[in-house]
């Protein structure tokens, strides 16, 4: 990626496109001021990924897709499973960075207001996220995770972006074998009294099953092992968008990593035998609360949800969906840089062409919570009997159509949606009052 500070015009990505989404502008040169940055187009193809990213959940959630293949399968959710998370997480960083000023960050009090308006969108996302999870849904919601990686992203939000890059970089080396170490010493070593002191007096925990353990290191989109992908996407905001040579710098660059990623680990898992060894040494104690698999190929198969089994290091060789090891984050963080640098590239006919999936990318908060709902009412058959019965008769269809539909006329006539609006007001009303 080429290491561009230009001071360039800039686009925001839409700040309803998800909970840390930058305004629809972007900021003048750094000044000491806080003044407000002027009116900068928009990125469109950062809605458009991000839209690209909520759809392939509906994949996973709701079976979009379902009967495309041949055999009736799905061909989509190999395609997605775990990289439309990956890409979601990394468009979150990008926003970080496209809210603070972008290729040219802004400075003095004016970072500060920037970097109170995540925290602040963190801290209000969070409720959210714990209420869809009460609800029950086979959801694996994100949005609580959000919130814990804004606030620990905010300490990187004024460095260069080599810094950024860098720390992803480790982190996603590093983190994965500490969580391993960790979570081997919470299930059968002297972690496990602390860790059942915590989740026993977090109220997270008692209002829905999941709290701060969860968010950072056992949960499925734990801090630990994601808040790579976020740094990653900080470090690609603050590059100028508009190059047509960081553009194609991030589709090169994200390309090498996924190749690096996927490629080292089917070295490890076949000619180096990893996979061998898996089998042979299958536990179901250890595949218990990982998927409950009854063989190692199955769980091969269908990947985890966030984490391995600890019963043997050769795990984090593996690139598996929702795995959280390093060559996994290496292959779709890799993945979700070259599909925003496509977007990028592609941005001169997406801007009409694309404009239904550029505003479900810019409408995502509202979106993602609207679908979660419409799941919660099927699996509880709220409208079965009732004249709304055909909404969730076919719930992938009506996700599909509702989401590009209702979010495209919702955008035409009203701007941010539904939730971004307030989002966005009561964290810059905020933001600009903390000292």
């Amino acid at each position: 990626m080429s290491n561009s500070t230009s001071t360039s015009p800039r686009g925001g990505s839409g700040d309803g496109a998800d909970p840390a989404a930058a305004p629809d502008q972007s900021a003048p040169a750094p000044t000491a001021a806080a003044t407000a940055p002027p009116p900068r187009p928009r990125l469109v193809g950062v809605d458009v990924a991000r839209g690209l990213a909520v759809l392939g959940m509906f994949v996973i959630h709701v079976g979009l897709g379902w009967g495309l293949g041949a055999d009736g399968a799905n061909p989509l959710t190999d395609l997605v499973s775990g990289r439309a998370a990956a890409l979601f997480a990394v468009l979150a960083g990008v926003s970080i960075a496209l809210l603070s000023g972008g290729s040219a960050p802004v400075q003095g009090r004016a970072m500060g207001v920037a970097l109170w308006r995540v925290v602040v969108r963190g801290l209000l996302v969070l409720p959210l996220g714990v209420g869809l999870t009460m609800l029950g849904t086979p959801v694996a919601v994100i949005l609580a995770y959000y919130a814990a990686f804004f606030v620990l992203a905010v300490p990187l939000i004024d460095e260069r972006w080599k810094v950024v890059a860098g720390t992803a970089a480790i982190l996603a080396a590093a983190g994965p074998v500490v969580s391993f170490w960790l979570r081997s010493m919470i299930a059968d070593g002297p972690l496990a009294g602390p860790a059942a002191l915590v989740e026993a007096y977090d109220p997270m925990v008692a209002l829905s099953g999941s709290g701060l353990l969860d968010l950072l290191v056992t949960g499925s989109y734990p801090a630990l092992t994601w808040l790579p992908y976020v740094l990653a996407g900080l470090a690609v905001g603050r590059l100028d968008l508009t190059s047509l040579r960081v553009r194609a710098g991030l589709v090169a660059t994200g390309t090498a990593l996924a190749a690096l990623g996927y490629g080292l680990s089917w070295v490890a898992m076949n000619p180096m035998g990893g996979r061998a060894r898996l089998e042979a040494g299958y536990s179901a104690a250890a595949m218990a609360d990982h998927g409950g698999y009854t063989s190692t190929a199955q769980a091969m198969a269908e990947g985890f949800s966030g984490t391995v089994p600890v019963n043997d290091w050769v795990w984090l060789l593996t690139a598996l969906p929702h795995s959280g090891t390093p060559l996994e984050l290496a292959g779709a963080g890799g993945v979700a840089i070259a599909v925003l640098g496509l977007c990028l590239l592609a941005e001169p006919v997406l801007r009409r062409v694309g404009y239904p999936l550029a505003a479900v990318g810019s409408l995502a908060l509202t979106v993602y919570v609207g679908h979660v709902l419409l799941i919660w009412v099927a699996e509880n058959g709220l409208w079965q009997g009732t004249p709304l019965q055909w909404v969730t008769d076919d719930l992938a269809l009506t996700l599909l159509v509702g989401a590009l539909g209702g979010a495209t006329l919702w955008r035409l006539a009203l701007g941010r949606g539904p939730l971004e609006r307030p989002l966005h007001t009561v964290s810059s009303w905020a933001a600009k009052r903390i000292p």
